[in-house]
């Protein structure tokens, strides 16, 4: 009885840890993605994107472009040439911070926090790409040091970031993408697997092999 136990809680670990947070995601420098636009957002001049492996229709997690000047073609092949939290600014080769704000409002949206608040519409699509095309604009303008006083997401950064005790770029990372010819293409945010997340698959798994172990 004491086995079964062990081995039911262990696999409880590993399905905890594969099953995370729908924005959490590992991916690397080398790997091929494409982002398309969530079906909401057809057409819109920015995001929210839906990243996929390139050639796979299963969406990883939705994104938003973080350089006002650089573009892409929705569903190209696209190379992650490396990710941490520097932007390639404007395919110039010189690289920004990402900014702060940017990345807490990132944070925000993608562990669905203003789903609780009601700040942002995640269920009614017609409002969602609204305050998508909202979000976008407050990304771009923070970051490149612009701004607007009736933007929404620019005053919620400002007060909770604050309140919060943000500091940094937290979980949130930027994926610096190119054509698979070098040619550069617009950057877009991600977030970092939580280390919890981590930590739960790897005692899982510990707890799996013992098991496997003294049942020989």
């Amino acid at each position: 009885m004491m086995k079964k136990t062990i081995v039911i809680v262990a696999l409880l670990f590993v399905m905890l840890a594969i099953s995370p947070p729908q924005n959490a995601n590992a991916l690397q420098a080398g790997d091929h993605i494409s982002a398309t636009w969530a079906p909401w957002n057809y057409g819109a001049s920015g995001g929210e994107f839906a990243v996929s492996y390139y050639g796979s229709t299963g969406t990883l997690f939705t994104t938003f472009c973080v350089e006002p000047n650089e573009f892409f073609t929705p569903g190209e092949e696209l190379v992650v040439q490396s990710v941490g939290t520097s932007i390639m600014y404007n395919g110039t080769g010189s690289e920004i911070a990402l900014n702060p704000l940017v990345a807490y409002l990132y944070h925000e949206f993608a562990h669905n926090t203003w789903n609780e608040k009601g700040y942002f519409n995640y269920d009614d699509l017609t409002a969602r790409k609204n305050d998508d095309a909202l979000l976008q604009s407050a990304i771009w303008l923070l970051q490149d040091g612009g701004q607007d006083v009736n933007n929404k997401f620019i005053k919620y950064a400002r007060k909770y970031s604050e309140i919060d005790g943000w500091t940094g770029t937290g979980d949130v990372v930027v994926l610096n993408l190119f054509s698979p010819d070098g040619g550069v293409r617009q950057d877009q945010l991600a977030l970092v697997p939580e280390p919890t997340t981590l930590m739960l698959l790897g005692v899982g798994l510990v707890g799996v092999g013992v098991f496997r172990r003294k049942t020989k």
